[in-house]
């Protein structure tokens, strides 16, 4: 029945005042109700039961009040058994309007009670109490028999307070009212039972058993001013369960709640008490925020592309929460490693293998097979991409080996197209090729042909493609393959992500890459001209990614004859690579192998320019564990050949007899006048090429690349 909760409280033979129920065995009334009645009775009139008539109870809370304008106004008493009737409704904030309404019981014998209509004219507090005032002079008006009784709404039957005294003048209809946010104070037990934002109330019901009987060992209005500097003046409080409701309740931030009880828990005491207070904030804040950040971090950086703002999340959060790793293990670790991957897609690939490290050490000792498969995949993708090439297939021959059986299929996949990158970069083609259609074909089984990972997997499919180490007549079938792959992943990515996106500029790239390694040099220079612009605004002019893509672009110009633009790019790109990757980085040897080809066929005295650009290339790519990569090793040792044997002959021969052998170069005074300005270097950026001829072609065309020749290059 509506209205069910609103109680009568009173003794064996007088009515003592009002009352309303809070929960199925506690029943909120005034101190000054029940302060010298020792067998409270309560009965619930509007019910309409007998069973619910005269009920014993207690007295489970009594407020400090003890005599007329003493603060604390509030009893609250425990039925001898819970009833079955839903409880009030109690709101912590009101309107100040007309519709209010309170039941109270005026005579002796009245056991049904009365309304009484109020206003409530502000919601401003004098001292801890509100002003209402009856609506009408011709109806009930404020008196004793109302005290104790709830004020609600009559539409919504909210509670907003509880009535407590009228004016002493009996000219004045007027009376003062506790609202909810009042009782709050005096009887903690409430909050178990509102329905606010900042937490559920289980959760709150069992943080404020927590700090119930705790004491802060410090000043509790200087830890919140300590904790939230500028944030305005705080009022003193009762109780630490008074601070933490003030921050949650009063004080901006997402995560303002979680800062105060970190500064809180190194203070609070019992012993007992503070390590309750890390347990629950260890189930109930750090797993649900960080793991939610994870995802938003996640999201931001694989999704939108905004890599910056992604660290500076990162950062901001790990430096608030320095030293928690030992507290909250696997959920400050794994916010860590998001970090690191952050820094691996900005290119600081230092920092993140330290940090993946650390989080692979830790996820071996604490974390389950799926955890370990993703970060195992991580740390390899970091691995792979600063060039420790054999580390990421051993680590993703490990993880595929001892914790694919209980992972996800897509997280499989994902490790399995690490691990055939890595190979793929070490000179294993053909086998990339195999694994590579093998992984496209179970995405598209599972149905996640637009899957990120199916994309990775079709753009190391496209990689190995492009690799010329089958016979010739199948080059053409290849290279079609390939461009095919990569057309489809960088439309996929621009329909998904927008044009601008680093992930799709990343495929136009390799876009371009392929139309150049297949032959169509002028349509594979416009797309990746177009693609380094945009990965320089959004990168950087220094990010491994554009790198890429000014390699590939030089590679086309080389394509194209034009020797000295190329070597002028070849040299502006290994020098970033060896600043930002290492010398001795597979994708620095390969730029350095490039450079030493494009200076050999320039002639004359760049031939022996080449012999030690070729050499120390030649030598590291040994040393380094790339002997399969025949495209890399062949390359650099015909370009060493050519430099330190075969063009010194011809040079000999040509100086011999100038007139039977005329130069084949242009002149390079004319050259030099337009390679700088024309060049896709660091200090210019790319500029559009005039299209002049940059000499003629020799008879025979020892470029390293061609169809007959050595291979083809992998980046």
């Amino acid at each position: 029945m509506k209205g069910a909760w609103r109680a009568r409280v009173h003794g064996p033979d007088r009515t003592l005042g009002a009352g309303f129920l809070v929960a199925p065995d506690l029943v909120l009334t005034c101190a000054h109700v029940v302060l010298e009645e020792t067998a409270p009775l309560v009965s619930f009139p509007q019910a309409g039961r007998g069973d619910l008539l005269g009920l014993r109870a207690t007295v489970h809370m009594m407020g400090p009040w003890r005599a007329q304008d003493d603060l604390g106004d509030v009893a609250v008493l425990r039925l001898e058994r819970a009833v079955d009737i839903g409880p009030a409704k109690l709101v912590t904030h009101a309107s100040p309007q007309g519709g209010y309404v309170a039941h109270g019981f005026l005579r002796p014998g009245d056991h049904t009670g009365a309304p009484l209509e109020l206003v409530l004219t502000t919601t401003d507090l004098f001292g801890e109490w509100q002003h209402v005032r009856a609506a009408t002079a011709h109806a009930e008006i404020p008196d004793k028999g109302f005290s104790g009784a709830a004020v609600y709404d009559h539409e919504t039957g909210d509670v907003i307070g509880m009535f407590t005294d009228k004016a002493t003048s009996a000219t004045r209809l007027t009376g003062r009212m506790l609202p909810v946010s009042s009782i709050r104070r005096h009887w903690e037990e409430l909050d178990d039972v509102l329905d606010l934002p900042w937490l559920s109330q289980d959760e709150r019901r069992e943080l404020r058993r927590i700090v119930a009987a705790a004491g802060a060992g410090t000043d509790l209005r200087e830890l919140v001013q300590r904790v939230f500097p500028g944030s305005g003046a705080h009022p003193d409080f009762r109780s630490v369960w008074d601070a933490i409701r003030h921050v949650a309740e009063e004080l901006p931030g997402e995560d303002r709640l979680r800062r105060f009880l970190y500064e809180l828990v190194k203070t609070l005491t019992p012993e007992p008490a503070r390590n309750d207070l890390r347990r629950w904030i260890r189930e109930h804040l750090d797993t649900a925020e960080i793991l939610r950040a994870q995802s938003e971090l996640a999201e931001r950086l694989e999704t939108l592309g905004r890599f910056d703002e992604a660290r500076e999340r990162c950062e901001e959060v790990l430096r608030r929460y320095e030293g928690s790793e030992t507290a909250y293990g696997a959920e400050y670790l794994l916010l860590l490693h998001r970090f690191a991957m952050v820094l691996s897609r900005l290119g600081d690939y230092p920092q993140a293998l330290d940090l993946t490290r650390r989080t692979m050490e830790y996820f071996r000792e604490h974390g389950d097979e799926r955890v370990l498969l993703r970060v195992a995949t991580d740390r390899a993708r970091v691995l792979h991409d600063a060039g420790e090439l054999q580390a990421a297939v051993s680590l993703m021959d490990e993880a595929l080996e001892r914790w694919a059986r209980a992972a996800d299929p897509l997280d499989v996949l994902a490790a399995r197209t690490v691990r055939m990158s890595a190979r793929n970069k070490l000179g294993h083609f053909l086998e990339t090729r195999k694994e590579a259609a093998k992984v496209v074909e179970e995405y598209r089984a599972l149905g996640h042909e637009l899957h990120p990972g199916c994309l990775d997997a079709m753009m190391v499919q496209a990689t190995a493609l492009i690799i010329f180490d089958y016979p010739s007549r199948d080059v053409p079938r290849m290279e079609a393959q390939a461009i095919e792959l990569m057309e489809y992943v960088h439309r996929v990515r621009k329909d998904e992500l927008g044009r601008d996106n680093p992930h799709t500029l990343a495929a136009a790239a390799m876009h371009g890459r392929t139309l150049v390694r297949a032959g169509r040099k002028n349509a594979g220079l416009a797309v990746l001209k177009e693609a380094a612009a945009g990965l320089e605004q959004r990168l950087g002019a220094a990010h491994p990614v554009l790198l890429e893509a000014r390699h590939w672009y030089a590679q086309g110009l080389l394509e194209d004859n034009q020797l000295k633009k190329a070597a002028a790019v070849f040299s502006d790109v290994l020098d970033d690579r060896r600043r930002i990757l290492g010398k001795e980085h597979i994708d620095a040897l390969t730029t350095q192998c490039r450079l030493a080809t494009a200076t050999m066929l320039q002639g004359r005295l760049a031939t022996f320019r080449a012999v030690p650009i070729a050499y120390d290339a030649l030598t590291k790519a040994l040393a380094g564990g790339y002997r399969h990569r025949l495209d890399l090793v062949g390359d650099g040792a015909m370009a060493l050949l050519l430099s330190a044997v075969l063009s010194p002959v011809t040079q000999l021969y040509s100086l011999a007899q100038p007139r039977l052998h005329p130069p084949t170069w242009q002149d390079a005074s004319d050259e030099d006048k337009s390679t700088r300005t024309d060049t896709m270097s660091r200090h210019d950026g790319f500029q559009t090429h005039d299209g002049r001829p940059y000499g003629h072609r020799s008879d025979v065309d020892h470029r390293p690349g061609r169809r007959g020749g050595s291979g083809r290059d992998h980046g």
